[in-house]
C-alpha cells in the first residue's frame, strides 16, 4: 500500500510539473505573436522601455491616439497601454504592470469617456480575457489579477485557466515550438487603428443609456491622478471625438465631463474636450459611432500634438 501511495504521489507530481511547462511554453508563445492582444504585454515585461508619452484608455485610447503621429511631430517616444472594452480599475492594472518594468513616463495621456469610471470584478471570460494569461507568473501582478476576480485555480492550478480556449492554446504551442508564426492585427507601439466603414447598425440599436460613475470608480480614479502628481508625472485627460449622435444617446453626459474637468483641476492637470470638434459631425470619420476610422483618428492625433506643443505639455 505505501508502495502504491509512493507511486501516485510520483505520478501527481510528474503530471504537476508537466503541466506547469506546458502552461510556461503555450504563454511564452503567446507573447512571441505578432498579436495586439499580447504584442503589448511582451514588450512592457521585456522591460527597460524608455518612454516620454504613456497613453491609457478603453479600445477608444487604442484606436484614437496614432503613436506614430504623436512620436513624429513631438520627437518624443510614446507608447500606447490602452485596453479595449475594459474600465479603470483594469486599466491601472496594467498600468502597474508598466510601471514595474520600466521608467516612469513625463506625460499620461489619458483617454476618458462614459466607461472610464466604472469597475469590472471579474475579468474572466470577458472581451479577449486570454491577453491575461501570461501575467499569472509575474509575482507582483498576481495580486492585481486576484483583485479582478481570479481566483485560486486561476493563479495555482497550471492550463486551468486555458479551459475553453483551444485555439489559443494551440496558437501559443506551434509560436513556441516555431512550427507556425502569428501574426494578426499587430499594432504599432500600442497603437491599433480600426477597420471597416461606417456602419449605422450599432447606433440604430444603441438605446438611452445613463453613464455610470461608480463611487468605486471614482476612488480609484482620484487615487491614480494622486499617484502621479506624487510620481510628478503630467496627466492630460482627452474626451477624444464620438459621433454625436451617439453622445446624445448617453444620459448625463454633460454632467460626466464636467467631472473629468473638476477633478483635473483638483490635481492641477488639464482637461482637453473634443467631443465637439466638426469630426463628430460627419459619420464618414468613424468606423461605428464611438470609435473613429484610421484617417480621422491620424488626423485627430495630429490636432492634439499640435495643441499639446502649443501648451508646452511636450
Amino acid at each position: 500500500m505505501k508502495r502504491f501511495l509512493l507511486k501516485t504521489l510520483g505520478f501527481a507530481a510528474l503530471a504537476f510539473v508537466l503541466s506547469v511547462g506546458m502552461d510556461k511554453l503555450i504563454c511564452h508563445g503567446l507573447l512571441e505573436m505578432d498579436d495586439y492582444r499580447f504584442q503589448d504585454y511582451s514588450a512592457m515585461l521585456d522591460g527597460g522601455m524608455e518612454n516620454d508619452i504613456l497613453i491609457m484608455g478603453n479600445s477608444r485610447g487604442k484606436s484614437h491616439f496614432d503613436t506614430r503621429v504623436i512620436d513624429s511631430l513631438s520627437r518624443k517616444s510614446s507608447f500606447n497601454i490602452s485596453i479595449g472594452g475594459y474600465p479603470i480599475n483594469v486599466q491601472l492594472l496594467k498600468y502597474h504592470l508598466y510601471r514595474e518594468h520600466n521608467r516612469k513616463p513625463d506625460l499620461i495621456l489619458q483617454n476618458i469617456d462614459y466607461m472610464t469610471i466604472q469597475v469590472m470584478r471579474d475579468i474572466r471570460n470577458q472581451h479577449e480575457s486570454e491577453q491575461f494569461f501570461p501575467l499569472v507568473y509575474d509575482k507582483e501582478i498576481r495580486n492585481k489579477l486576484r483583485e479582478a476576480g481570479y481566483g485560486f485555480l486561476e493563479l495555482n492550478v497550471p492550463l486551468y485557466r486555458f479551459f475553453g480556449y483551444q485555439q489559443v492554446i494551440k496558437n501559443g504551442l506551434l509560436e513556441a515550438l516555431h512550427l507556425k508564426h502569428y501574426a494578426s492585427r499587430p499594432s504599432y507601439r500600442g497603437f491599433l487603428p480600426e477597420k471597416g466603414r461606417w456602419n449605422g447598425t450599432e447606433l440604430r440599436r444603441m438605446t438611452p443609456k445613463p453613464i455610470d460613475l461608480s463611487d468605486e470608480g471614482k476612488a480609484l480614479w482620484e487615487d491614480f491622478l494622486a499617484q502621479c502628481l506624487a510620481d510628478s508625472i503630467q496627466v492630460v485627460l482627452v474626451n477624444t471625438p464620438m459621433y454625436v449622435e451617439a453622445q446624445q444617446k448617453l444620459l448625463g453626459y454633460d454632467d460626466a465631463r464636467e467631472f473629468f474637468e473638476t477633478v483635473a483641476k483638483k490635481y492641477g492637470f488639464l482637461y482637453l474636450d473634443y467631443s465637439d470638434l466638426p469630426v463628430c459631425r460627419d459619420s464618414s470619420n468613424f468606423c461605428v459611432s464611438v470609435h473613429m476610422n484610421s484617417r480621422a483618428a491620424q488626423q485627430f492625433t495630429k490636432t492634439l500634438t499640435e495643441d499639446l506643443d502649443s501648451l508646452n505639455m511636450i
